[in-house]
């Protein structure tokens, strides 16, 4: 198993493999972000797309974004959107680059947002829950 940043330039290469993968993550707020929303921002590099790939088949089987977030006191490592199969294999790996990503791009920590089932995830690399997102819609649709 192998975790790949990958950058700007071969992006449209890799994206038709990857962005099923991530598709099913970002439409969880379709009003909010679309999957070609994702695209463009990482071309323009505001994400960077790091992705799992198996050595043996050469199979792109996860993918994850990122972006760093400037905080009036400190910097924070987003983990935006994650998606794929068989993640038992690779998110600890994942988790393990770009928690050094992080730090080479003085963050003071991750940050991941999603579902509370992630916690199972999460929680044996050492994250914790730091707060709940409520949200009112303010539309008329």
């Amino acid at each position: 198993m192998k975790i790949i940043p990958i950058a700007a330039p071969l992006l449209p290469d890799v994206w038709p493999h990857v962005a099923p993968l991530l598709d099913k993550a970002v439409s969880l707020s379709p009003e909010l972000i679309k999957i070609q929303d994702v695209y463009e921002a990482a071309m323009a590099g505001v994400y960077v797309v790091w992705v799992a790939v198996d050595e043996e088949s050469g199979e792109f089987i996860g993918v994850i974004t990122t972006r760093i977030i400037s905080y009036p006191r400190c910097k924070a490592m987003a983990m935006d959107f994650i998606g794929g199969t068989r993640m038992k294999e690779w998110l600890g790996m994942a988790h393990e680059a770009i928690e050094e990503h992080a730090k080479r791009n003085d963050c003071s920590h991750l940050e991941g947002y999603g579902r509370r089932a992630w916690s199972r995830f999460l929680e044996p690399h050492g994250w914790e829950q730091a707060y709940i997102t409520y949200k009112k819609d303010l539309t008329d649709g």
